[in-house]
């Protein structure tokens, strides 16, 4: 039986460097298909339409660097140009978490949401976007948005950070940078996502 496996490789990088986030093919399915070149799936359409297309709100569509080979399904890391080009002056936000603001200057931006515990009563039973309330296994929290500061920058193929907020929350390090479909991935050096899957939004983009 096969297993459909997810390989995420840099194009700045060997094809025997690919990482693979999920259990590899069993072995009765024989050998992993063969890797080919970057270049042979690296944005079809071209970088900056698959960029212009995710910050559309249409995820890069099929431009987005997909290579057609079932079951193995490859998206390539953005290079240093890339990872500059999709983030100066651009946004990235995991919603009711942060965002987190990339500006020319190199400097970082926004917010992080804190959760603090209110009186249950005083929120809506039925959830009212954008109030500030959240209600979840019956308790009820406010949303506390704390500023971040910092830097980042691309360098090595890689989206270099050191973001802080409130009293000691820090996000630091380099990743690698992917988009995936309509998202993006942020993936630490020992291979592992790191967080949830991304937003990419133009500008100042506010927290959804």
């Amino acid at each position: 039986m096969q297993k459909f496996t997810v390989k995420l490789w840099s194009a700045a990088g060997a094809a025997a460097a690919a990482t693979t986030l999920a259990a590899p093919a069993a072995a009765e399915d024989g050998p992993p298909p063969a890797i080919p070149a970057p270049t042979d799936t690296v944005y079809p359409t071209g970088f900056d339409k698959a960029l212009s297309l995710m910050l559309a709100g249409e995820g890069g569509e099929n431009g987005i660097g997909v290579h057609k080979v079932w079951p193995t399904l490859m998206f390539p890391a953005l290079t240093t140009d890339q990872i500059s080009k999709a983030v100066t002056g651009n946004s990235l936000v995991i919603a009711y978490h942060y965002t987190h603001q990339y500006g020319a200057d190199g400097r970082v931006g926004g917010y992080n949401i804190r959760y603090d515990a209110v009186d249950v009563k005083k929120c809506p039973k039925i959830e009212v976007p954008g109030d500030g309330l959240l209600l979840y296994e019956g308790v009820c929290s406010a949303q506390v948005r704390e500023p971040v500061t910092g830097s980042w920058k691309a360098q090595d193929h890689k989206l270099c950070v050191d973001i802080r907020w409130g009293k000691d929350g820090k996000i630091d390090g380099c990743y690698s940078m992917f988009f995936v479909m309509d998202s993006v991935a942020m993936v630490k050096p020992d291979g592992g996502v790191s967080g949830k899957a991304h937003a990419l939004k133009k500008g100042a983009a506010p927290d959804m």
